[in-house]
């Protein structure tokens, strides 16, 4: 009884230890002692369940572990309830429908060469052989499908518990059939539980192309707002560009001038030209200089943007090497973070006819590149666990902001946002120091 009651305690710890793990790397856990309140939570319900007999079938006690399970994942992680909804029932549905794979053969076995025998035994093995499904496929999940962190829409999580419960019911349905087979022929045994546990199978391979498929939209989606983002920036660059080629065709003709009136002896007048030409260069060229050329691309586009809306706007930025962070990834963070920026100018001006501000200044501390965007804002924008809520679509996160949290999990760094007076986006990404290097060669 001893030795009884120890399996089951490890069991129950390993069991909801790595429960608690799937939900932290799927939604994000709230507070640092999550898996000593998630512990207490299904030691507290299922000793209810036990104590109470709140549920004696195997529908009642699912649907019962459902609704408890998604009450705790509400108090201690991160997410919607729609995408906790979508995570707790497909945990609980994997081992019913694990279940449905071996129990026809395992049953139809033991109807066959022992009737009357071992039954309980192989429904026991049965129901662990489905467990250990169950944490294999939360394990691909959490280690191979990234993106799933991502928020998904309500429509599409809606979507995939139908599929999910349809399965499960489906299997459920099927095992009930298995009720009487003591009655049936010793003939007909296998020639049912086979395809039974074919049927099974492929609902567990559905499951797992359910989720896959969902990943695979998520990344369209992302790819997509991709492309938009570089359409924009090559758009900037063919502005810049055509620029220079002004600059470049008249360049001639300025330094003709410029000659006539020294040989003219005109030197104030050529001086007072020459000022004057540096001058219109300097409103139109480069602006910003960060150590990047590609963040030079877009932030000077992005500011004069900003200048011929009326918002006043500062940027002080010193931007990390391209052997530290892909280029198209820091064009990503610091484009999402001016356009959330301009765009809620933009609703501030057309609110208190004022145009705003925005300030954008980044460096490097230690082995760590720091960015911090402010600014203004009319409204209040809505944080709901730490994450900004889109003014364009209700309880729906804002896309850009999606887009900066992609880039900062790749790179396993920090993101945050303050929403006081004024909101605050702060992201540091890790830009480890490389040892310096002896020069291979030296000028004597």
């Amino acid at each position: 009884m001893s030795i009884s009651f120890l399996i089951t305690g490890i069991w129950g710890f390993l069991d909801t230890f790595i429960r608690c793990r799937f939900f932290s790397k799927i939604l994000g856990k709230k507070y640092r002692y999550t898996y000593v309140g998630f512990y207490l939570g299904n030691l507290l319900y299922g000793q209810m369940n036990v104590r109470f007999s709140l549920t004696v079938t195997g529908r009642g006690n699912f649907i019962y572990s459902c609704v408890c399970s998604l009450i705790l994942s509400n108090l201690l992680f991160c997410g919607s309830v729609v995408k906790k909804s979508f995570f707790t029932v497909w945990t609980y549905c994997i081992p019913g429908v694990a279940f449905g794979v071996f129990f026809p053969l395992f049953h139809a076995s033991a109807v066959v060469n022992e009737p009357g025998g071992r039954q309980a035994f192989f429904v026991e093995a049965v129901g662990i052989a489905a467990l250990i499904i169950q944490y294999v496929m939360m394990e691909i999940l959490q280690r191979r499908l990234h993106t799933l962190r991502l928020d998904f829409t309500d429509k599409e999580a809606v979507y995939l518990i139908y599929i999910i419960i349809f399965i499960y019911a489906a299997t459920d349905l099927m095992l009930k059939i298995f009720a009487g087979i003591d009655d049936w022929k010793s003939d007909d045994v296998f020639r049912i539980a086979i395809p039974c546990s074919m049927l099974s199978l492929a609902g567990l391979g559905l499951y797992m192309y359910c989720v896959i498929s969902l990943e695979k939209q998520i990344l369209k989606r992302l790819a997509e707002q991709k492309y938009q983002m570089i359409a924009r920036h090559l758009e900037d660059y063919k502005e810049q560009y055509e620029q220079l080629a002004k600059i470049k065709h008249d360049i001639k003709n300025h330094g003709l001038c410029i000659r006539e009136l020294l040989k003219d002896r005109k030197s104030e007048e050529a001086l007072h030209y020459l000022e004057q030409f540096i001058t219109d260069r300097g409103q139109t060229g480069h602006i910003i200089q960060t150590g990047s050329v590609f963040a030079d691309a877009l932030l000077n586009p992005k500011y004069s943007q900003a200048k011929g809306l009326g918002i006043d706007i500062t940027i002080r930025m010193a931007a990390p090497a391209e052997d530290k962070i892909a280029p198209v990834d820091l064009c990503c963070l610091l484009a999402n973070a001016l356009d959330n920026a301009i765009e809620a100018c933009q609703r501030q001006k057309e609110k208190e006819s004022e145009a705003g501000w925005i300030r954008m200044k980044s460096k490097v501390k230690g082995e760590y590149w720091v960015l911090e965007v402010s600014n203004s804002s009319a409204e209040q924008a809505s944080v709901y666990h730490g994450r900004f809520l889109s003014s364009k679509r209700i309880h729906s996160y804002g896309v850009g902001l999606q887009n900066i949290k992609t880039v900062v999990e790749r790179y396993e760094g920090v993101f945050e946002i303050r929403n006081d007076a004024y909101f605050t986006l702060n992201v540091m990404l890790p830009v480890p120091l490389e040892p310096k290097e002896e020069p291979s060669a030296s000028l004597q």
